[in-house]
């Protein structure tokens, strides 16, 4: 039994990741605007991809992009052929960081447009970072801090040094939204506010800032719930007033 949907309830790195965690044997079609890409898992591994004439990893790289369109998730389909022998991980990741870099590509002449823009930018990078270190610094239990986009773009971070890589937090932290959010409305539990993500080593906050926005707390293990989702409220609304 599969399952369909919109992108706008799961983006594309969330069906990926779905597919891929869950180890499963499947074949995932998305149709968008005229368009039909098809991806094959096997056994949580993708091993091919298709759009048009195109085929293997360039296809995801291509749909990581799409914001509209239904997809269809089927269980126990096998691929025709294998395109793709790269993990799924460092394909997202590298979907990521193409992301990242298209989205710096901006012209001169839109640069002269936006005027004072690049300033106020670089302002409310600074109160990002500095609201992170302010709270690390003050927090007993929090160990790492981001602030992301629901498309996982990473506006600002702070973990510790050789830690964690930047791209995986912000891959994540837009992977559990889409999660979540898929279970409150399917739930009738109202708009997705935040989660936790309890392991073994760990736990994982998720909390939503903004529409385009979602703040991600990191914390080793014995810590003090009460506490720790205080100083994330109390983080939330700092971001709020920054954003």
């Amino acid at each position: 039994m599969g399952i369909q949907g919109t992108l706008t309830d799961m983006s594309v790195a969330d069906l990926i990741q779905l597919n891929c965690q869950d180890r499963r044997t499947a074949r995932l079609t998305i149709d968008n605007d005229g368009q039909q890409a098809v991806i094959w898992f096997k056994n949580g591994n993708i091993v091919h991809a298709s759009l048009g004439s195109l085929d293997g990893e360039e296809v995801i790289y291509r749909i990581l992009t799409w914001q509209h369109g239904k997809f269809d998730n089927e269980i126990d389909k096998e691929a025709p052929v294998t395109t793709v022998t790269r993990s799924w991980k460092s394909i997202l990741l590298e979907g990521v960081k193409r992301l990242d870099e298209q989205s710096t590509e901006i012209s001169q002449s839109k640069l002269d447009q936006m005027e004072v823009i690049p300033m106020a930018t670089k302002k409310k990078g600074d109160l990002l970072a500095e609201t992170l270190a302010e709270l690390l610094q003050s927090s007993n239990d929090i160990d790492g801090a981001a602030v992301v986009g629901i498309d996982g773009l990473v506006y600002s971070i702070n973990v510790p040094v050789g830690g964690l890589d930047e791209t995986l937090v912000g891959a994540v932290g837009a992977a559990a939204l889409g999660i979540s959010k898929r279970s409150t409305e399917q739930l009738k539990r109202g708009a997705f506010t935040q989660t936790l993500v309890q392991a073994d080593k760990g736990n994982i906050f998720v909390s939503q800032v903004d529409p385009e926005t979602l703040f991600v707390a990191l914390t080793g293990q014995g810590i003090n719930l009460g506490m720790v989702f205080a100083e994330v409220r109390s983080t939330v609304t700092k971001l709020r007033e920054i954003l």
